[in-house]
């Protein structure tokens, strides 16, 4: 054999050579995932079984609600612990009523007429609305908004910021984020 024919079979043979290792790792991953799912069928492992398809549903789509401060200059008449913020329930999914539930306390008198709403989908505003509201706080008092939201079953599937602003004539007091993910 001459020179050439020995570098051609030699890069041949190192061609084949990676090609199996990336048939064998793709094998292997697909292998391990298969030991996963086998588990399922095996006796007595209902209860795993049922963990396991709602941690894989619980990675797909619904997801906690994390309240944050607005981000960009805000009024903080209203002082808003995102540690108390929550919801009710827990997590956000299409097709019920959530509760949102502001949690703070007024940094000085005021009467509150307006909550404003900003929904962000995948980055872009998708939704504004604004609810009559008429509270008068006194300074320091602590306030609880409570604003309760049907979650439609045909929203899109996706990442969610809602900037809640409560306003009084038309001044903004203060802002909360929300984000979650259906």
């Amino acid at each position: 054999m001459n020179h050439q024919a020995i570098i051609g079979f030699l890069l041949f043979i190192c061609m084949l050579t990676t090609q199996a290792k990336v048939i064998t790792h793709v094998q292997g991953d697909l292998y391990d995932d298969y030991k996963k799912i086998s588990g399922i069928s095996e006796v007595g492992t209902a209860e795993n079984t049922s963990e396991l398809i709602k941690g894989l549903l619980k990675g797909l789509g619904d997801s906690e609600v994390v309240f944050t401060s607005c981000p960009g200059p805000h009024e903080e008449i209203y002082d808003i612990d995102d540690d108390y913020s929550h919801t009710e329930p827990e997590l956000a999914k299409k097709n019920i009523d959530i509760t949102l539930i502001l949690e703070g306390v007024m940094t000085e008198d005021n009467h509150i007429d307006q909550l404003h709403l900003d929904v962000y989908w995948n980055g872009n505003l998708f939704h504004t609305e604004d609810h009559k509201l008429d509270d008068d706080i006194e300074e320091q008092e602590p306030y609880e908004l409570k604003f309760t939201w049907f979650v439609p079953g045909f929203a899109p599937s996706g990442p969610y910021l809602v900037d809640l602003v409560l306003k009084s004539a038309g001044q903004e007091l203060g802002c909360e984020r929300a984000s979650f993910k259906l």
